[in-house]
């Protein structure tokens, strides 16, 4: 063990670094430390709705599909975010949602794209298959943080919050 005190390092500090997202005003929202762009969920009933369900391959062939074929906020490069990107999102110092501002901003019922941004409260699949079973996939319960894997096949429905981009 080697002290941290007085060495000004990350250890001592215990900052990290500080979270810096814009909020793009087109349904999206640019994590400026990642440069991912993610998509704003709502409660509208739309594609983008937080409560909207999927099975795996659909969040894929649906979901992502009718994105990019729309090219929503301009772009036809949406993809389902690995779970390492999903984590990026998690403030661990947080709760019910573990989402931060401005991922869960103004959610009340029926808002839109415009008007909120909201978090599902729920599971969130990733694109990351499970080493050693390529039968499931990594998912993440924004409420409170945590990851699971669940198994792909099963016509398990969650939720997805689609990215683009990153450095």
């Amino acid at each position: 063990m080697i002290s941290c005190a007085g060495t000004g390092q990350d250890g001592e500090s215990r900052i990290g670094l500080t979270r810096n997202y814009t909020d793009n005003g087109d349904g999206t929202i640019t994590d400026n430390r990642t440069g991912l762009m993610w998509e704003k969920l709502t409660d509208d009933g739309s594609i983008h709705d937080k409560d909207t369900t999927y099975y795996w391959t659909d969040g894929f062939n649906v979901k992502i599909a009718t994105l990019n074929s729309s090219s929503f906020a301009g772009h036809a490069d949406w993809r389902v975010p690995s779970i390492n990107e999903l984590q990026s999102l998690i403030d661990y110092g947080a709760v019910s949602p573990a989402v931060p501002p401005p991922f869960n901003t103004n959610c009340v019922s029926n808002c839109n794209l415009q008007t909120c941004s909201c978090s599902s409260g729920s599971y969130v699949w990733s694109s990351t298959s499970k080493t050693g079973n390529p039968g499931a996939a990594w998912d993440l319960y924004d409420s409170w943080g945590f990851s699971n894997s669940d198994a792909k096949g099963i016509g398990l429905g969650l939720g997805v919050r689609a990215v683009r981009g990153g450095s």
